[in-house]
């Protein structure tokens, strides 16, 4: 069976002590990015050359969408980003199915405002250490 991405939702925590997750309202779209640092461990004494590790992995959720207010979501997340360290709590879920669940910091966050037509907004989240869920495949 095929997933659509209408499907899934990113949501964003409120930070209390037992945190509620809401769905981003206006969200159009999401990527999910995940990329380990190459780390080059050849020798000149094995002979072996271009060996390869890898380093921690870095995972970046990129979002945006139209603006829709009052969105509670949206306010969690753009007070997050001015907040020192600019953190929060994020999942990723196809309906009650939690995909993906960790603390993130917010980075690259923007709006646009034309004249004509809706207001956007989009950001980055990147990962602070390891996620507590992380299974895109998760089914229940």
């Amino acid at each position: 069976m095929n997933e659509y991405g209408k499907d899934w939702r990113v949501c964003i925590g409120d930070g209390e002590a037992t945190e509620a997750f809401t769905p981003l309202g206006g969200e159009t779209t999401f990527s999910f990015r995940r990329s380990s640092q190459e780390i080059d461990v050849s020798d000149k004494d094995s002979g072996t050359y271009g060996g390869t590790s890898y380093g921690q992995q870095k995972i970046t959720i990129s979002v945006s969408g139209n603006l829709k207010l009052p969105d509670p979501a949206f306010k969690n997340m753009f007070d997050g980003s001015k907040a020192s360290p600019p953190e929060i709590n994020v999942q990723i879920k196809k309906g009650s199915v939690i995909k993906f669940h960790g603390k993130v910091g917010i980075g690259n966050f923007s709006s646009e405002h034309p004249q004509t037509g809706a207001v956007t907004f989009s950001c980055d989240l990147s990962n602070i250490g390891a996620p507590i869920v992380d299974d895109l495949t998760a089914t229940s």
